[in-house]
């Protein structure tokens, strides 16, 4: 996401694994936070999931749960997380075995 004069302000990360998305991360630059950007970046990765025909997005985060959960993310055991999408290396190496696993079902979610 770029403001007006072109600088990049806020930036969000996505990988797929067939019918499921791994968000990554959401970044937000300091000066811009609180304007309801983070929120936006979340929905664009939401529709792009939905596009290619993702039925869950998927995430482990250490830090921003309460954010997560107020966009429609469940907290989940990271047991429930299965398929192509544990192979990743944010689920093998990248995260902590103590990062909070949650999910959002694309099929049931009125996003």
């Amino acid at each position: 996401m770029r403001n007006g004069e072109g600088s990049i302000v806020g930036v969000a990360g996505v990988e797929f694994y067939g019918r499921q998305a791994l968000l990554r991360s959401v970044c937000v630059r300091p000066d811009y936070r609180g304007r309801g950007l983070g929120g936006r970046l979340v929905a664009a990765v939401l529709r792009r999931a939905r596009a290619r025909g993702c039925t869950e997005v998927v995430l482990l985060t250490t830090t921003a749960e309460k954010y997560f959960e107020k966009k429609g993310f469940r907290r989940v055991q990271r047991s429930e997380i299965t398929g192509p999408v544990t192979s990743s290396v944010e689920f093998q190496r990248a995260c902590p075995e103590t990062a909070i696993a949650m999910k959002m079902d694309l099929r049931t979610c009125c996003c």
